[in-house]
């Protein structure tokens, strides 16, 4: 009885567990704070006394990007490129689950808690996988010997996967905001360069409007013109020499003329631009 109630105890925390990590993943929260959401969970959950996810840089360095119960000391020396020298770099390398429950029997070379003195005397380390890759490490700690037990394998499996899950999909949530961006910054573009053609074409509809108008206005002065014309270079012909407007009548001729090859220009030039 005690062992079935036992069971239901883990079974439950499990469920509530992976519930608490699925709504920090789908929340807005950025990666970080799921990371640390899960972190402090985990900690609360699980009793424990340090807790840190380290990942893989683009320089090949597994990193603690979150934490709790660490020093500063610890995570610097920590930070170091995954060889199976160390229990994080084989569990990285292997992509398996180890469980270490008394540190005085830690058999590696590279072991940060002996390095710096943390007093955590049993740890357990998970693979964080994305899309069948290893990219870090999940490492849940405590200061008592003998503190995991094996069926501790299973939940740090699924919670380390769920890591991966997060990270992922902050991933491609980063990737469709740099997508939504770059989509904006084109339409912006596109919508400038719209903008400077239709301020181009309506100032050539404008020019053109200004073109027929002024063609227009030529016309008619080219009419009245050419009546004035008619009318001034008759009246020369009829007036004598000796009369004294006859220079006057001379001077309307030649004026008119002038006015009727620049009238002619101006229409030659509108018919070129607007033609």
């Amino acid at each position: 009885m005690d062992d079935l109630t036992r069971q239901l105890k883990e079974a439950d925390q499990k469920i509530r567990i992976l519930f608490e990590i699925t709504r920090f993943v789908s929340s807005p929260l950025s990666l970080q704070d799921v990371l640390d959401a899960i972190v402090d969970l985990l900690i609360k959950e699980f009793k424990l006394d340090a807790c840190s996810i380290r990942l893989l840089d683009g320089d090949g360095t597994l990193r603690i990007k979150s934490h709790r119960g660490l020093s500063q000391a610890f995570i610097e020396r920590a930070t170091r490129k995954p060889t199976i020298d160390s229990y994080s770099g084989e569990c990285f390398l292997t992509g398996r689950i180890l469980i270490i429950n008394d540190a005085d029997q830690v058999d590696k070379p590279i072991s940060t808690n002996r390095i710096v003195y943390e007093n955590i005397r049993s740890f357990a380390l998970a693979p964080i996988r994305v899309e069948g890759q290893t990219i870090g490490v999940l490492v849940t700690s405590s200061r008592k010997k003998n503190y995991f037990h094996k069926r501790f394998n299973d939940v740090i499996y699924i919670i380390a996967n769920q890591i991966g899950v997060a990270i992922r999909i902050s991933q491609l949530y980063e990737e469709i905001s740099n997508l939504n961006r770059e989509l904006e910054m084109k339409v912006e573009q596109r919508t400038s360069e719209l903008k400077q053609k239709a301020q181009k074409l309506m100032e050539a509809e404008k020019f053109a409007a200004l073109g027929k108008m002024s063609q227009r206005v030529a016309d008619e002065l080219r009419n009245s013109l050419t009546v004035i014309g008619g009318f001034a270079r008759r009246l020369s012909e009829r007036v004598a020499d000796t009369d004294p407007s006859k220079e006057y009548v001379d001077i309307i001729v030649e004026e008119v003329k002038a006015l009727e090859g620049k009238v002619s220009k101006l229409i030659k030039i509108d018919s070129y631009e607007t033609g």
